[in-house]
């Protein structure tokens, strides 16, 4: 609980402010819970962190690799992972933020605890795949998903902008890097499991698509005998065995190269369907849209590599001939043992946050 004498924040939705203390969350519950469903879960997360509830946070998983699952967090893990965040970007009070992401998942309710603990000035939006504001906010935590929607139809400007739960495509970046409205982008790499980010990369170029993330202060990612990351962070009480895929480097820091789960076998080659879907955008044109490597059954191999590009090609372009064209452009890059056997066009299944069920994909 703050102190009296520490600076409060305020929380916003419209026109209106309550002060982000236990009492405003009650007023806000009172007056707003009934009127739309995210309204009322904000004001739980809220009221809850307010109240000194114990544990301090519930969060349920993505379900993005399985059946999503609660997870429970308390409240001196939650506060050390909200702390990491404040020192990191150096977000103290009075910071305008905005709160545009699902309360149900931990960076939603991580952003409303880094509200009333950091002393923000915190507005709250309808959490939708095409969020928008009015003002130049100093801290924004969106999906990629999301930051394609807003910067593509939205309106609104941020100092620092924060991109979790899904890769960053160079098409996304070019474009948020060309809009003049974000000082700085950053990717985060976290699990719900490990309390929001653990690790960081910052993205001034394209070029930063391919540099290493690396661990906050208060955290060590090492790899297990399956080179998936093993994450400590003792202030979050968390010591976890992951199954992503990492590539540590000897300067520092690592590159995330995909869930072990997604590895495709193909003849004994082992591929990881990020290392294909990165190969592909270094040469992609802008009018593909999204694009996801996966293994398909196949007799003689195993698994064969299949890259699925979403939709069809436009008018004027032959779909046939340029998938010839660009199976020879990633043979090039990526050697004949995981080349895909197949590209096609079709249909790419994502949640309702953006992020791609792979397992559906066949």
């Amino acid at each position: 609980m703050s102190d009296s004498k520490s600076p409060r924040g305020t929380f916003r939705w419209g026109q209106q402010v309550w002060p982000a203390t236990a009492i405003g969350a009650a007023e806000f519950r009172r007056t707003q819970a009934k009127r739309a469903a995210w309204l009322a879960e904000v004001a739980e997360v809220w009221l809850r962190w307010c109240r000194g509830d114990e544990p301090g946070m519930v969060v349920q998983t993505s379900g993005t690799t399985g059946t999503p699952k609660q997870v429970e967090h308390t409240r001196d893990a939650v506060l050390a992972s909200v702390e990491d965040t404040l020192k990191h970007w150096d977000l103290g009070a009075g910071t305008r933020a905005l709160l545009a992401l699902p309360t149900s998942f931990v960076a939603g309710q991580a952003m409303i605890v880094r509200g009333v603990v950091g002393a923000w000035d915190l507005e709250l939006i309808e959490p939708s795949s095409t969020p928008s504001w009015s003002d130049s906010k100093d801290f924004v935590a969106l999906t990629p998903h999301q930051a394609q929607g807003w910067v593509n139809q939205g309106t609104g400007a941020t100092a620092k902008l924060l991109l979790g739960g899904g890769p960053v495509s160079k098409t996304l970046l070019s474009t948020l890097l060309a809009s003049g409205r974000v000082e700085e982008v950053w990717e985060s790499y976290g699990l719900s499991e490990a309390l929001t980010h653990v690790a960081t990369r910052k993205l001034a170029t394209l070029g930063d698509l391919q540099s290493p993330f690396h661990p906050l202060p208060s955290v060590t990612i090492g790899t297990n005998e399956a080179g998936c990351a093993v994450i400590h962070a003792p202030s979050r009480n968390v010591t976890l065995e992951t199954r992503d895929c990492i590539e540590e480097l000897p300067k520092g820091g690592f590159l995330w190269l995909g869930r072990a789960d997604d590895v495709i076998n193909s003849g004994g080659v082992l591929v990881h369907p990020g290392e294909v879907e990165r190969a592909f955008e270094t040469f992609m044109p802008s009018w593909v849209s999204d694009w996801a490597a996966f293994g398909r059954a196949d007799d003689t191999l195993g698994e064969a590599v299949v890259l699925r590009l979403a939709g069809t090609a436009p008018e004027g372009v032959d779909a046939e001939g340029v998938l010839d064209e660009w199976r020879e452009k990633l043979k090039a890059v990526l050697g004949s043992a995981k080349t895909p056997r197949a590209l096609e066009w079709g249909e790419l299944p994502r949640t309702e946050r953006g992020k791609l069920q792979r397992r559906l994909l066949t």
